[in-house]
């Protein structure tokens, strides 16, 4: 697919390669008309390259990608630290880390302008250009899905960090540790995330299974009215709510939007969350339910496609109907001009 920067008229296209799915979605600047698709992101016995390139291929047929069509700008992202076009800290990534994502994204598009991020930070972008965090200057995104991570939004722009690590707060140590002993600690060096082991969609997935059956879900731990399971589930929540007090207190942010999978228990987490946050918090902020759910970092990487391609701000028509779709293609949409 060969780039044009020459004109307005082609495509964007944004890929998020999440620990479970991969979601990718196609523009048409010159009609308005958006496709996207829904694959799973890890296939039996494939990983590294030959796992980006059965992820490519998929993409690129689930979204009928035209080989002619001039590629304006495409953004891919990911779990984990993108640096100098490597994924790092990615144990739910197929495989990808020390890939050259940007080198084998080349050899698939072409020579067009292609940026890496990771994919929560992409999906703090999205809330702040069309969701919840729309028009705030200091906030957080906290994103609960597979794993977990959150970005903060500083002065209007997405904080990094010294080696775009910031806020990987899965990696932050839990309330309850063992004993006042520090050596008994463990974290990164020891290939354990503290916080995500404890809530995280996987985590809670992994308790439901122990404590339900294996036919049960993070979702049945939140229905159910068995006091012990009540207890547990609540102990974690309690574990969220102290890491989400100090980075409230650590930033001084004015609203702090959920997003993820466990995004479906907002009501629980609000209610849970927002009566400490009001206590513990000199300067409390809002917390509000992110608008695109799981969406959000690929809605973040077509966002930053646009801005790769230096292109005015897209639609927020182009949401209306596709910001909640789960279906593995759910084809064009209707066409609205993009001038």
């Amino acid at each position: 697919m060969k780039s044009s920067t020459s004109s307005s008229n082609g495509m964007l296209v944004a890929i998020d390669v999440g620990g479970t799915k991969t979601q990718a979605a196609s523009f048409d600047t010159s009609t308005g008309a958006l496709q996207r698709c829904r694959i799973d992101t890890h296939a039996d016995g494939l990983t590294g390259r030959p796992a980006l390139h059965r992820i490519i291929h998929e993409v690129k047929v689930s979204l009928r990608l035209d080989p002619n069509a001039p590629l304006l700008g495409l953004a891919a992202v990911f779990p984990g630290v993108v640096r100098r076009h490597q994924l790092l800290m990615a144990p739910n990534a197929p495989g990808l880390e020390g890939v050259s994502l940007h080198e084998e994204l080349v050899a698939a598009f072409g020579d067009a302008l292609i940026v890496l991020d990771n994919d929560v930070k992409a999906g703090a972008i999205a809330e702040h250009v069309w969701g919840a965090l729309r028009g705030t200057e200091h906030a957080l995104y906290l994103n609960i899905g597979t794993g977990l991570a959150a970005a903060a939004i500083i002065h209007g722009e997405v904080y990094r960090g010294g080696h775009g690590a910031a806020l990987e707060i899965g990696y932050q140590l839990t309330p309850f540790l063992d004993g006042i002993d520090s050596a008994r600690w463990k974290g990164w060096q020891d290939g354990v995330a503290p916080m995500e082991d404890l809530f995280s969609g996987a985590a809670l997935d992994d308790l439901a299974r122990r404590t339900l059956g294996s036919e049960h879900g993070a979702k049945d731990l939140f229905e159910s009215s068995e006091p012990a399971l009540q207890q547990q589930l609540q102990r974690r929540m309690d574990a969220l709510s102290a890491q989400l007090v100090n980075l409230a207190i650590a930033f001084d942010v004015e609203t702090i939007a959920i997003g993820g999978g466990v995004n479906r228990q907002f009501p629980m987490l609000e209610a849970n969350l927002t009566r400490l946050l009001q206590r513990l918090v000199p300067f409390p902020p809002a917390l509000v339910r992110a608008r695109f759910a799981e969406d959000a970092p690929l809605w973040g990487a077509m966002e930053l496609a646009r801005r790769a391609a230096a292109l005015p701000p897209l639609p927020d028509a182009i949401f209306d109907t596709s910001a909640n779709k789960s279906t593995r293609d759910a084809g064009p949409r209707a066409a609205t001009r993009y001038r």
